[in-house]
Order: structure tokens, then C-alpha cells, then sequence
């Protein structure tokens, strides 16, 4: 009812289920297509797999009233233009189309805090250097009061390699001396306290 009081859209046609839409899709085809989450026979997250792999071209929304961040997370990462809770109101679905028709991305406005959460992390992510397992070791013998010397024979490694790693995660840190290094570890949980 609500598609067919918005004027840019025609409704090409109703599926009762995922297969039932996959078969009518053969048929009929369409520019986008508005999913449901949970669908007997063939559910929403299997018809968007099936779309992208036969279909690259149609556009995807999700239309649910599944909010849970699992969910909200699994279609994104399958590559959906939209997500939508079904209390939408008839201004906010018009808005939606026409943004995922014009090649945009829409999502709920209940949806942005789980996506601006989910940035904020990956961004802190990219801002913490990766270190490698070894330079992490290293880095807990330094806390641990160990010298380079007392290093190499525990690792069995070199004093140049000890000065080398210590070298890079300071590099990688951006930090200056060895309490530098104890206290990034420390700010960062990367040592075993």
C-alpha cells in the first residue's frame, strides 16, 4: 500500500516467500528490491546472497523489524543499500527509494547509532599500531624489567634483534624511551599486568 502512494515507484510485484520472488523475478524484473528478513521457505538473508550473485545490478533494502546489531551487521557486510525497521513512516520510505535509486545508502534512523558505534570503533582500531606477536612479547619483557640482554637469552635470539624490535615498536608508537613504551602498553592493554 505505502509503494503505491509514491509516484517515482511501480510496484512490479508481491512474493510470499524467497523462492516465490526468486521465480517472479525471472519474469519481472525490477530495480530494486524491498526484502524481508525473516520469510518462510527461503529468508532474506539467502535471497540477498542469491541477488548479488544473479542480480548485481538490483538495489536491496531490508525492510524488517529486526534491529539486532547481528543482523543489522550480517546485511550490511552482504553488501544491502538499505535498512529499514517496518514502524517507517510513508515520508521516511519515500526518501529511502529514492536514495538507494539514486545509488545511496539509507539506513533507519534507529540503525545510525549501531553504524556511527561501529565506525568509531574501527576508527580507534586503525589508530592503534598493530604490533606482532613478537613485538608484543618483547614488549612485556620490557615491562617485566628484563634487559636486551636478558631478552636474547630468553628468546634465543640476538641483542641486535632485541634492539631492532625495540626500535621498530617505538617506530610504530611513536614513542621516545622505555617508559614511553610501558605506558602505551599499558593505555592500550597490550601487557599482562
Amino acid at each position: 500500500m505505502a509503494i503505491k502512494r509514491i509516484k517515482f515507484v511501480e510496484l512490479a510485484f508481491e512474493a510470499i516467500n524467497g523462492k516465490d520472488f526468486l521465480e517472479k523475478l525471472q519474469k519481472n524484473p525490477v530495480d530494486i528490491a524491498l526484502v524481508d528478513v525473516v520469510m518462510p521457505v527461503m529468508g532474506g538473508y539467502e535471497i540477498v546472497r542469491e541477488l548479488k550473485k544473479k542480480y548485481p545490478g538490483i538495489k536491496i533494502a531490508i525492510l524488517t523489524m529486526l534491529d539486532e546489531e547481528e543482523n543489522i551487521q550480517r546485511f550490511i557486510e552482504a553488501g544491502v543499500d538499505g535498512y529499514m525497521l517496518k514502524n517507517i513512516d510513508h515520508q521516511s520510505l519515500e526518501i529511502a527509494l529514492k536514495a538507494i535509486i539514486d545509488g545511496q545508502n539509507y539506513y533507519s534512523t534507529e540503525i545510525m547509532s549501531y553504524l556511527t558505534r561501529q565506525l568509531r570503533t574501527r576508527r580507534k582500531e586503525e589508530k592503534t599500531p598493530q604490533l606482532s606477536p613478537r613485538e608484543l612479547e618483547i614488549l612485556q619483557l620490557i615491562y617485566e624489567g628484563y634487559s636486551n640482554q636478558e631478552m636474547a637469552e630468553k628468546l634465543f635470539i640476538s641483542v641486535r634483534t632485541i634492539t631492532n624490535h625495540r626500535f621498530n615498536i617505538m617506530q610504530k608508537t611513536g614513542v621516545k624511551n622505555t617508559a614511553g613504551l610501558i605506558n602505551y602498553g599499558i593505555k592500550n592493554k597490550l601487557l599482562r599486568l
